[in-house]
């Protein structure tokens, strides 16, 4: 079987269509704008609250929507569901204005956004067995979050040249209401409708657990796996607290550059394609030693160089040094995320 074929590239497919959503609404574009512009009092604070609620309705509704497709047999129908969902969501925030008046707005919509992206990613890893042999999981793995970082420099790269750069707007977007930002909205929200549909027509629907049992007894069951198993108990810990330091550190990556180091939205733009050149070459990397070693070896060397690097940024003023610091972080994120998977 080759690693490359049509099943395999419509999973990284699948990838490159998501992560504009998380890299330009998330981290850097419009998270940075809801801070500056539109809750200007708190805004920091406010943006954690929408993160971590989605958080808390990830872990609620995660392992639900889980169980349920698993016993129906119809994931790739929620996944398609969540993807429409999360495709409306993104592209309503083009009415975010700046100001108070749209602050409830635009809390709403991208709560929904993060839920919907998060949910997205149980469905969707499932998938994995279907798309690749499991001699190369680790590699299609890597290769996929690869093809998503570069998704997201791709269309930030593209939000550049088109919205961001121009004095004068494209199809009369007014720069003085923030047109510019919301467009990006309006982009990604098309981004992924177009790039994902090859995932729903060429890889097929994992097997229907045969499962008699209703949902709540089927999740117990998944429950008890965990504990009975030690093994994966300690990883699902461990999981619990390094996905949560990840998301918080997509969360405020571009509010911390903007707020320690003054970065203006240009600068913001391209540490966003630094992060995510380094973390697709980290991904791809860690994809092939996945497969050679284990996952969890490259977990534990990903958790090892986060942590050195992450507190060497914190720790560091100068400017160009949290550059080269933030590239070098990249390169454990992708694989981490990758091996995770």
């Amino acid at each position: 079987m080759k690693i490359l074929n049509k099943k395999s590239i419509s999973f990284m497919m699948f990838d490159w269509a998501t992560s504009p959503i998380p890299t330009i609404h998330t981290t850097f574009i419009f998270s940075v704008y809801f801070v500056n512009k539109i809750a200007i009092n708190n805004g920091t604070f406010i943006w954690a609250l929408v993160v971590g609620f989605a958080g808390i309705l990830t872990a609620v509704l995660g392992p639900l929507i889980g169980s349920y497709a698993d016993k129906k047999g119809n994931r790739k129908s929620f996944l398609f569901f969540l993807t429409l969902l999360g495709f409306f969501s993104t592209s309503f925030l083009w009415f975010a204005k700046p100001g108070n008046d749209y602050l409830i707005f635009a809390t709403i919509f991208s709560c929904l956004t993060v839920l919907t992206m998060e949910l997205i990613f149980v469905l969707y890893n499932a998938l994995l067995s279907r798309a690749s042999n499991k001699k190369y999981y680790g590699q299609i793995s890597g290769y996929s979050w690869g093809a998503g970082y570069l998704g997201g420099i791709f269309s930030l790269i593209f939000c550049l040249l088109i919205f961001i750069f121009p004095e004068k707007q494209l199809f009369h977007f007014l720069k003085q209401d923030s047109g510019e930002v919301r467009v990006c909205m309006l982009f990604i929200s098309f981004w992924l409708i177009i790039f994902s549909c090859p995932l729903f027509f060429f890889v097929k629907e994992p097997n229907k657990n045969k499962t008699t049992k209703n949902i709540i007894i089927y999740l117990k069951q998944g429950i008890d796996l965990i504990f009975n198993s030690k093994v994966i108990l300690r990883y699902f810990i461990a999981r619990i607290f390094y996905f949560d330091a990840l998301a918080t550190l997509f969360a405020f990556g571009g509010i911390y550059a903007a707020k320690v180091f003054k970065f203006n939205q240009i600068e913001i733009l391209y540490f966003a394609i630094l992060i995510n050149i380094s973390a697709a070459i980290g991904a791809s990397i860690g994809g092939y030693f996945d497969d050679k070693f284990s996952a969890f070896k490259i977990i534990r060397i990903s958790l090892l160089g986060l942590i050195c690097f992450g507190i060497m940024l914190i720790l560091v003023e100068n400017k160009e040094i949290f550059w080269f610091v933030s590239f070098c972080l990249g390169l454990f994120i992708g694989p981490l995320q990758s091996s995770s998977r």
